[in-house]
Formats: C-alpha cells, sequence, structure tokens
C-alpha cells in the first residue's frame, strides 16, 4: 500500500497516515473486507513509530471505518463508496456597500479609555470562577450596575430581575418579538433602517407613523392601533427631533388603552449638549407598556457589542419561562460592571459629552457662518445632526460627496433636500471640508 508522508508538514503523521487511509477506503482503493498491512509491518515499511500507527487505527477503528479480527489483522469495513469528482467552487457575490465619508455610530477612538478597560481586563480574564457558564439572562453585578445608573441618569425603574443583557439591541429586538409572539407594529418614519431589516427577515408587518417637529404621530399610532410602536423618542433617529413631554404622555395613555407595548430605543441619550438629558419613558409609564432598550455603543466603543433591555414584569417572566439567553461572555459583562461600579462610566461620558459637545458647537457655527441659506438641526443632542437645503434635491451630489441622506432612511415621505452629518469618526476641521466642498456644489450663496 502507497502512502506518503510529509515529516515536515504541520500536520502530525499519524494525521497524515489516517487521513490517507480514510481517502483511500472512501474512494473505493481499499475495498470493503480487505486486509490492512499489521501494525509492525506498516511501522517497518513507512519508518514510523509504532505509537504513530496505533493511534491512527485506533481512529479508524473509532469511525467504523475498519475492524479487527483477534489473531488475523484488521480489514475494511462494509461502506458505500463516496462517489468523488473535482469539485468547481463557485464564487459567492458580496454585496459591497458604499461607505459614508461621515458615517453614523462611529466615535472618536482617540478618547476611549482603552489603558483603563485593559487594567480592568487584565482582572477579569484572571479570575477562574468566569470560566464556566453564569446567569443565562446576564451577570447579576453588571446588572445591578446598570439598574443603579439608569435610574440616576435616565430615570428608569425597575428591579433587577427586569435586566437583561444582549449584544446589541437588534438582538434583543428579536428576544421581544419571540416573547410578544410576532406581533405587527407600527415604527417611525423615518427610522432606524436595523428594525425594519429585522422585521422583514422575520417577514413581521409594519405600518409606518411620520415623524412630527415634536415627536411620532400619535394619532397615526393610535390608527394602526398594532401591538406594539418602535421609537426613538430622546433624540429620533434620524431626524433629531426630541419627543415632547405632552407627545409622551398621550401617547403613554393611547399604548395602555390599547393594551399594547411601546419599546422605547434610547440610543445616544446621554449626549445632550443643553441641560440634563429627559427622563425616558419608562420611567412616566405607570402601567408597565414600556420596554426600555439602550447600547454602550455610544457610551463606550461601537465593537463592545454589549446591550440591555428592561422588560415589563409580565414579560421578563415570560422570558425566563421560556429560557432565552443573553449570548455575551461573562469576562466582557464583569469588565464594564466594573468599569460602571468605580465610576469611570459618568467621568467617561461627562468628559465625552464636552468633547462632542465642542466639536458639534464649532462645526454648527462655521457652516451657519459660510452658508446662510442651510438649515440645521438636531444638534442639541446626539453624535449627527440634520443638515437641510431648502427646495433642492441633493441625493445625487450627494451620493458623489459619500454622504448620507435622509431620504435614506424613509419608506414613505420623500425627503430630498436633507442629508445627515456624524461627527464620531473625522476632526470638526475634516467635517467641515467635506460638508464645504459638498455645499459648494449646490450652489447657494455664502455670506
Amino acid at each position: 500500500m502507497f502512502i506518503n508522508l510529509d515529516k515536515k508538514s504541520e500536520l502530525s503523521l499519524y494525521e497524515q497516515l489516517y487521513e490517507d487511509i480514510k481517502t483511500k477506503i472512501l474512494q473505493g482503493v481499499l475495498e470493503s473486507g480487505s486486509k490492512l498491512p499489521s501494525k509492525r509491518q506498516l511501522k517497518a515499511d513507512l519508518n514510523i513509530s509504532m505509537t504513530t500507527v496505533e493511534n491512527t487505527y485506533n481512529l479508524l477503528i473509532d469511525e467504523n471505518l475498519i475492524y479487527a479480527k483477534e489473531k488475523s489483522g484488521y480489514y475494511v469495513s462494509t461502506i458505500d463508496i463516496l462517489k468523488v469528482k473535482e469539485k468547481a467552487l463557485q464564487e459567492i457575490k458580496v454585496h459591497d456597500s458604499v461607505k459614508s465619508v461621515l458615517p453614523l455610530g462611529q466615535v472618536d477612538t482617540s478618547i476611549v479609555q482603552n489603558d483603563v478597560l485593559k487594567k480592568i481586563s487584565n482582572q477579569v480574564f484572571s479570575d477562574t470562577s468566569l470560566l464556566n457558564s453564569g446567569n443565562s439572562s446576564g451577570e447579576e453585578s453588571l446588572k445591578d450596575a446598570i439598574r443603579d445608573y439608569l435610574y440616576v441618569n435616565r430615570g428608569v425603574q425597575c428591579r433587577i430581575e427586569q435586566i437583561f443583557i444582549g449584544p446589541s439591541t437588534e438582538y434583543l429586538l428579536e428576544q421581544v418579538i419571540y416573547l410578544l409572539d410576532y406581533p405587527k407594529m407600527t415604527l417611525e418614519d423615518p427610522g432606524y433602517p436595523i428594525v425594519k431589516k429585522v422585521l422583514d427577515r422575520l417577514k413581521i408587518e409594519y405600518d409606518l407613523a411620520e415623524v412630527k417637529t415634536d415627536g411620532v404621530n400619535v394619532d397615526m399610532v393610535k390608527e394602526f392601533n398594532n401591538a406594539v410602536t418602535h421609537i426613538t423618542p430622546s433624540h429620533q433617529f434620524p431626524s433629531g427631533v426630541v419627543m415632547s413631554l405632552k407627545n409622551r404622555i398621550k401617547l403613554l395613555n393611547l399604548v395602555s388603552e390599547q393594551n399594547g407595548y411601546l419599546i422605547e430605543d434610547d440610543y445616544d441619550s446621554e449626549f445632550r449638549y443643553r441641560g440634563r438629558p429627559l427622563s425616558s419613558l419608562q420611567g412616566l409609564d405607570q402601567n408597565d407598556r414600556t420596554i426600555y432598550m439602550n447600547t454602550f455603543s455610544k457610551s463606550v466603543f461601537p465593537s463592545l457589542r454589549l446591550a440591555v433591555m428592561v422588560l415589563p414584569p409580565q414579560l421578563a417572566e415570560k422570558y425566563y419561562q421560556v429560557g432565552l439567553s443573553c449570548n455575551v461572555s461573562r469576562q466582557m459583562q464583569h469588565i464594564i460592571a466594573q468599569f460602571m461600579d468605580k465610576g469611570y462610566l459618568v467621568r467617561h461620558i461627562n468628559r465625552v459629552r464636552k468633547h462632542y459637545g465642542e466639536r458639534m458647537h464649532s462645526i454648527v457655527s462655521s457652516l451657519e457662518r459660510k452658508y446662510s441659506s442651510i438649515e440645521i438641526s438636531g444638534h442639541h443632542t446626539g453624535m449627527h445632526f440634520v443638515l437641510r437645503v431648502p427646495d433642492v434635491d441633493v441625493r445625487e451630489l450627494a451620493k458623489k460627496h459619500r454622504i448620507i441622506t435622509m431620504s435614506d432612511y424613509s419608506q414613505k415621505i420623500n425627503i430630498v433636500d436633507t442629508v445627515l452629518v456624524g461627527i464620531g469618526s473625522r476632526s470638526e476641521e475634516e467635517i467641515i471640508e467635506i460638508i464645504s466642498k459638498f455645499l459648494d456644489e449646490v450652489d447657494y450663496k455664502k455670506d
């Protein structure tokens, strides 16, 4: 039996020998019932150790490819021949989307407290007790830290058992949809595209309610009368509108009357540059009809992959009953728990809020001085602002300059004169230069 072994290969000799014999059996070169060389003979023929031969034959026996006859030797088992032909690997087409030069959802990595996170990480990964599985809904130390933080900063009121951890709000949204038995939903328009993608993937129907100057159109929410409404009230994405208190109360009363639920996505509420962040809807809700969601992607960094939701008691009980899980490593949860407990998160957010607030003010002031015809909104909160060029269709020009348009986020409303500008990934000088080149081609008068 001809076998070629490469002693310089990274693959061990017994693995090479095993693969060779296995292939010969599956291809019919070694027929069923045929006798294999004895271990001693194979050792001598190939100039290898007895251990290598024994490991090979034992593995083949374990896979039932060969069997041993006492005082007779080793034989090939009866097995169907694997029909082999040269396999042509098909080319996979990967959609290559054009990336914006001013993307939304990116942060300035130069201000991330990497040294602190590294120090905490070293301590956490030294704790061998975290190598086993933990609480399926999330680590209690993290949930406890989140409860205190959300109560102080967002007015969220809940028990620790109502808090659930996940790798993203997209992941948590799918869990909520499952808990609510795949309901028809109402979404904001323009709105967050990930929510639409989740619903499309799950083949769930939804209606679109327009966003007005004081938040989602509550009359449209009432008219649709769907089981769930998804909103971003503190800084509507992408319009930047802040839902008024009057509208919040009206919406909460409506949802309670309809026996429905609100999903409150509080994605960047920490970054409010004038006054304190507004209280969450969940904190105002007296009837347990609000599902609160937030993420650490803006407050710490996007690749962290850690989000939180607060479920009303009835849904929290169902979560435990059906056995859902958080799917985030224990180590990462403990890193963020310590980051919060030791006060680093609050100090970081205060520092980052000042950093982005100054950048936002500088950019907006510069553009408004230079271009009198533009309208800028949504710049008092969050990490992007809305720039409108009244009565001008800027979509093609924005596409040329790789700038995001509002129309990319709307399915019903034809918004052709507005672009969105993320301030996280570039310096203020770069952002001003990019937007100035874009606006110069719009051919608007400058002061």
